[in-house]
């Protein structure tokens, strides 16, 4: 960390801890229309491929395949992923701000950063809330991150997280909340659980909320209701893990062998609504891995921290350590000294899964490791929180591989500890 800056501004940059990557070379400037064009056109020709040589055998196959149960599609593109690590801003724009041109003075209402194991071998999700108070990039005090976009677009919300983290960001990628509706529409709707009714309206913003409890197929207005909930006990966290949900969610419907014929029609849509600096071959190498991604490997987590107390402008205070720690786990992958047997874990589950429970309970304690459990009529999806950021991902796909009944749930870094039960970690099992 530079040694001019003053005791204010350290206590939100959190200083890298890995030597920096070459630069970036910088895209040429261009018509970002023309690399969609090559991007669908890319894409149209690998389709035109199959079509013209075997006759759209392929696309009844994939169809009949997934109707079958089979996940193996004739219609897979497989390109060579980075042998290094990328790392991917993702950006959500509320269009409401400024309709006639959403990318323009509009703030950042999700910030996902995406970290991407060498050759795709992994995804780690960071979300950061938008109400974190940081500095943005080229200003002289404090303000809201989501703030960064609308002050100097994605050029400048990706240089304030890479000065505020010590996070080298390779690429962004900005969508519109209508280019989401349009998105989610084109596929079909969205597969999702919903934990618990959700109602909301605000007839100033036009936005309408009226989601029932269970599993749902969210069409692309009612996803962006779903997206943008956080009318609840837990605000703005609530909603971030939503999105989180809501991310893995997508990817599962990309996996879908069926989407892939609705792929032209979804890409004639994107150059409205989406900004990227990514060139159309990394945009399909991107496709490529998010279609063969295992979800159930996926890591999220949220910057950790607590709001504001004081003053009249709700912030989100990060925690420097803390958020190091998740830096070093989530993005430069370290590796734990902790094993499987130094674990304490909570059980939270739910009524009517309490056989469950205890038959875990009693598979964990025989490997050694300290158990409590605690029964919850809150809980609503199945996950493993984790709350010990000296846990990594090393020694979770070690428990997983050890009790294979916990192997497809997905993984929560939770250092603020919602329904946390356990010291180490928690284990949520719902009566899904």
């Amino acid at each position: 960390m530079n040694s001019s800056l003053d005791e204010r501004t350290r206590m939100y940059r959190i200083p890298p801890t890995k030597p920096q990557y070459r630069r970036r070379r910088r895209p040429k400037k261009g018509n970002g229309f023309i690399k969609f064009l090559l991007f669908i056109c890319l894409i149209m020709g690998c389709i035109y491929y199959y079509t013209d040589y075997k006759i759209k055998n392929d696309i009844e196959s994939t169809i009949n395949a997934s109707k079958d149960g089979n996940t193996r599609s004739p219609l897979d593109l497989n390109f060579n992923f980075s042998p290094r690590t990328q790392n991917l801003l993702l950006m959500g724009v509320d269009i409401a701000e400024n309709a006639q041109s959403p990318f323009k003075g509009t703030r950042s209402d999700t910030m996902l950063l995406v970290s991407i194991a060498p050759y795709g071998k992994n995804v780690n999700v960071i979300s950061i809330p938008r109400d974190s108070k940081v500095y943005i990039s080229g200003k002289s005090k404090v303000d809201k991150i989501n703030h960064a976009f609308a002050f100097g677009g994605a050029k400048a919300a990706v240089k304030t997280v890479e000065e505020t983290f010590g996070v080298k960001i390779h690429n962004y990628l900005a969508i519109s909340n209508e280019g989401v509706i349009k998105m989610i529409d084109v596929l079909g709707g969205l597969p999702i659980y919903i934990e618990k009714d959700m109602k909301y309206d605000d007839y100033s913003g036009n936005l309408h909320i009226n989601l029932k409890h269970g599993n749902n197929i969210l069409t692309g207005k009612q996803t962006e209701g779903y997206l943008r909930f956080r009318h609840d006990s837990y605000g703005d966290i609530g909603r971030i893990r939503r999105q989180q949900w809501f991310f893995n969610a997508l990817l599962d419907r990309l996996k879908d062998p069926t989407v892939i014929v609705k792929l032209p029609e979804l890409l004639k849509i994107m150059p409205e609504y989406i900004q990227t600096d990514l060139s159309a071959y990394d945009m399909t190498k991107y496709l490529s891995m998010a279609k063969n991604i295992d979800t159930s490997t996926i890591q999220v987590a949220t910057i950790p921290g607590a709001p504001s107390t004081k003053g009249i402008i709700s912030y989100w205070i990060i925690d420097p350590a803390k958020t190091q720690d998740l830096i070093n786990k989530m993005v430069y992958r370290s590796r734990s000294s902790k094993t499987t047997r130094d674990l304490s874990i909570g059980i939270l589950y739910a009524d009517s899964k309490s056989q469950s429970a205890q038959s875990l309970k009693e598979e964990l304690e025989a490997k050694g490791m300290q158990v409590k459990m605690q029964a919850s009529n809150l809980v609503s999806k199945d996950y493993i929180a984790i709350h010990n950021l000296d846990i990594s991902g090393d020694v979770l796909s070690d428990l997983k591989k050890t009790f294979p009944e916990i192997k497809d749930k997905h993984t929560i870094y939770d250092p603020i500890g919602v329904n946390r039960t356990g010291r180490d970690l928690t284990i949520v099992i719902s009566d899904l």
